[in-house]
């Protein structure tokens, strides 16, 4: 009998600490989680079938390398790495791009030294440019370097060109690139229905005027935009999330859903 209530015990230990581990890891990962039970968002807006900048891109693998921009980087990235992103500032005084994610790691450092190592390596991989300073004022000088270093480095559809200003991404699916809208930032399921609405809508007007190959935001933006913009590949960022429960299952839902086309992981 005594030995029975032990076994009982230890089991009874063993539940609440699974359970304990799972609430614990829930928490810690609320995004995900939310990502995982999904929402319906609003039933105000139906899904929307729009326009878009049909231009290829070549896409080997969705799990991309984030922020590959410095030599090291590109040097210890895997030879048949399917894709990585490089953060780029287009400078019209010296008509070149620079790699830096932002102003707090400003750098001096050109696209080129990073893509003659790719060349070099003859490396086959896609390249998402999240073109920070796209405007209407370099709008045209940046499509000329371009296109340029497109010719130069062989990279005839293996560019991203992204940008939270599809007005001015116009002209590059004009070029034939493939180009992503960048679109606000904004978290539905912390937002009340009004907000989520006019979200929607902000989105809609965008594309309509100015269409895009497809969108990019962060991942909790993901469910939103493939519910409401089903015509559009959306390309996201995560995190690997290891010795995490939730984060496997929310990485196994987003390298398996064929609307996602890209998922940038920060390098290892």
């Amino acid at each position: 009998m005594k030995k029975k209530k032990f076994l009982l015990n230890k089991y009874t230990v063993t539940v609440f600490i699974l359970l304990a581990y799972f609430a614990a890891d829930v928490l810690l990962h609320k995004g995900m989680s939310r990502v995982l039970l999904g929402s319906s968002f609003t039933n105000q807006r139906k899904p929307l079938m729009l326009k878009d900048c049909k231009q290829p891109l070549q896409v080997t693998g969705k799990r991309w390398v984030k922020a590959v921009n410095t030599v090291d980087r590109i040097n210890v990235l895997p030879a048949d790495a399917a894709g990585f992103e490089m953060d780029v500032y287009f400078d019209t005084t010296k008509n070149c791009l620079l790699l830096y994610h932002d102003s707090t790691e400003y750098s001096t450092l050109q696209i080129e030294a990073v893509l003659g190592i790719y060349k070099t390596r003859k490396m086959t991989a896609s390249i998402w440019l999240d073109f920070k300073n796209l405007s209407a004022a370099n709008e045209q000088q940046s499509l000329k370097y371009f296109t340029a270093l497109r010719n130069t480095y062989a990279l005839n559809n293996k560019l991203i060109v992204e940008s939270p200003h599809p007005e001015c991404l116009q002209s590059f699916c004009d070029s034939g690139f493939f180009t992503s809208y960048y679109t606000p930032f904004f978290n539905p399921y912390q937002e009340n229905e009004a907000a989520v609405i006019n979200y929607i809508d902000s989105i809609k007007k965008q594309l309509e005027q100015y269409p895009v190959s497809a969108l990019s935001g962060y991942y909790f933006q993901y469910p939103l935009l493939k519910k409401y913009f089903p015509g559009f590949p959306i390309l996201t960022w995560a995190s690997d999330s290891e010795l995490s429960a939730v984060g496997y299952f929310f990485n196994r839902k987003l390298n398996t859903d064929e609307q996602l086309k890209v998922i940038l992981y920060p390098s290892k």
